[in-house]
């Protein structure tokens, strides 16, 4: 049966890379430095896999058919598929067909009903944190996009329940022993509108705090609408409360930067494993 080693979520803004240094030294080497002691963990860790859960950005999917979820069962993977990001464009990402496969079953006799896709093309929403835990895209990988752009998404709490059905799924499978889980997303931020470039720094401490002290009474039931107000890329978080639900446990927050120059608010926050 697999173990999940280490589990982390960090913000995915392309500027991370694309324009590192257009963020003031500070706050970049803060933020830098809480994801490097997250990774240095997955590392230290022994990890043979990551899942690694992030949302589409209309790269695989569109509107006439936007599944809530989809895993990766590829052999091979694409990305990243935006060439100025910084990594070599579209270069193969080994995947973890097995461990895939895996979830996908178990989730499904779960009750879940996820989409899945032999042929995943990655973008920026994986690419910048795979990136930074496997510099030379070289340990196996199963993404799995969530919809957190395209209205009717699925609930908070529906996203939360995901996680502890996915906790589940990596336990039952026998193909990999030692797998990371890691969430990519967020926080506030606003994509084409007027507001590019605000950061909701309330909202994002709210929510870090509530990370650290594993309560999401007051998150799970948010509306979409309420959820907005921090930007339209708020809807993101979905993948942190999915990495909330799998771990059940309170986070250490490793990081958090509001970067105007990436137009994000910036965050890092880790799980510690070792007990149960």
């Amino acid at each position: 049966m697999a173990r999940i080693v280490a589990a982390f979520g960090a913000s995915h803004a392309p500027m991370m890379i694309s324009a590192r240094e257009s963020a003031p030294q500070a706050q970049r080497e803060r933020f830098f430095a809480g994801l490097e002691q997250a990774t240095d963990r997955v590392r230290a860790a022994r990890a043979q896999a990551v899942v690694l859960i992030s949302n589409e950005h209309f790269t695989n999917f569109f509107l006439e058919n936007f599944p809530q979820h989809c895993v990766g069962l590829g052999a091979v993977h694409t990305g990243p598929t935006e060439p100025w990001l910084g990594i070599a464009h579209n270069s193969p990402v080994p995947g973890s067909p097995d461990l895939a496969m895996a979830i996908t079953r178990q989730l499904l006799g779960d009750g879940f009903e996820p989409a899945f896709s032999h042929q995943l093309r990655l973008d920026h929403g994986v690419m910048t944190v795979y990136h930074a835990i496997a510099p030379q895209l070289d340990l196996p990988l199963v993404p799995i996009l969530q919809n957190c752009a395209v209205a009717p998404m699925l609930s908070l709490r529906a996203a939360h329940a995901f996680g502890q059905g996915l906790a589940r799924a990596i336990a039952a499978c026998e193909a990999v022993e030692r797998v990371a889980v890691v969430a990519a997303g967020g926080l506030s931020h606003w994509v084409g509108t007027e507001r590019v470039g605000d950061i909701d720094q309330e909202f994002d401490r709210w929510f870090l705090d509530r990370l650290a002290r594993n309560r999401f009474e007051d998150v799970l039931d948010l509306p979409d609408e309420e959820l907005e107000q921090a930007g339209n890329g708020a809807h993101e978080i979905r993948s942190w409360l999915t990495l909330a639900g799998l771990a059940d446990r309170p986070a250490e927050v490793l990081a958090y930067e509001p970067i105007r120059e990436w137009i994000t608010g910036m965050a890092v926050a880790h799980y510690d494993l070792r007990q149960p």
